[in-house]
């Protein structure tokens, strides 16, 4: 096992990464793609960086990540502000990843085997990735480009924007946050999206095939595809092929409106 304390900072090649863990309170977190394996750590306040690298796995931690769970959780929420690090990974396509941080954002892209990250404030941003994806934020933004891969997303206050891919399916919830979806639309795919007063917006290509069902308290409908509420006690409904159906959109929101609009060019 090779093991680095790192009280300044740390650059150095590593041997083949098949996963990627990083555990962090603040900073900033970036891992990407490459063929030649390599971490640069910055240590800039609080306790020394752990940083481990065996069996194939990469792991870096601030704080200490040997003290007991209940302590460490205690730690980063109590001394979070003095604990910062800036963190620079680079990985092999085929590599997991596995990202958590209290207020640092991140950056992930691309990776074809897996991405989790769990953040509260910090900014997660995920491009070319072909394996499912898992994040979860407090108020941060969540913005993906170029996603070929199941996407579950979960905010409360943050938005979410998820651009020119291809997902298989996407299931998307917030509170306030405004949820985006502006991507080719798989044949076959779901795109389940809850929210309370966020809005919903669907951008896609002028003839599409697509299924939608939503429901609303109060929420406004906009649409390209002359989708139109049906008022029922309490809420608003609409169930509607466009096409030939095949994708199916669901939406729930309490207040949020929801926007399907035409305009993506086709692929």
């Amino acid at each position: 096992m090779d093991r680095w304390l790192v009280a300044d900072e740390l650059s150095t090649d590593l041997g083949e990464v098949q996963r990627v863990v990083v555990r962090i309170v603040a900073g900033e977190v970036t891992v990407t793609s490459g063929s030649q394996p390599h971490i640069d750590v910055r240590r800039e306040s609080g306790d020394d960086v752990h940083v481990e690298f065996e069996n194939g796995t990469l792991f870096v931690s601030q704080p200490d990540p040997d003290a007991a769970p209940i302590e460490r959780f205690f730690r980063m929420f109590t001394d979070g502000r003095r604990h910062r690090c800036t963190v620079s990974i680079v990985a092999p396509p085929a590599a997991r990843v596995q990202v958590s941080t209290v207020s640092a954002p991140a950056v992930v892209s691309g990776f074809a085997g897996g991405t989790d990250v769990n953040t509260v404030p910090g900014e997660v941003t995920l491009s070319r990735l072909r394996d499912e994806v898992d994040v979860k934020t407090v108020s941060g933004a969540i913005e993906a480009k170029d996603i070929a891969a199941g996407m579950k997303l979960k905010t409360v206050s943050g938005d979410i924007g998820i651009v020119d891919g291809s997902c298989r399916w996407v299931d998307a919830k917030t509170v306030s946050g405004d949820v985006l979806l502006d991507l080719d639309l798989d044949p076959q795919g779901t795109y389940d999206v809850t929210t309370v007063s966020g809005n919903v917006s669907l951008r896609t290509i002028s003839e599409p095939n697509l299924a939608v069902e939503a429901t609303s308290v109060s929420g406004h409908l906009v649409s390209d595809f002359d989708l139109n509420w049906e008022q029922r006690p309490g809420r608003r409904h609409t169930s509607e092929t466009i096409g030939s159906g095949g994708a199916r959109l669901w939406v729930k929101t309490v207040s949020g409106d929801l926007r399907v609009l035409s305009g993506r060019a086709a692929a």
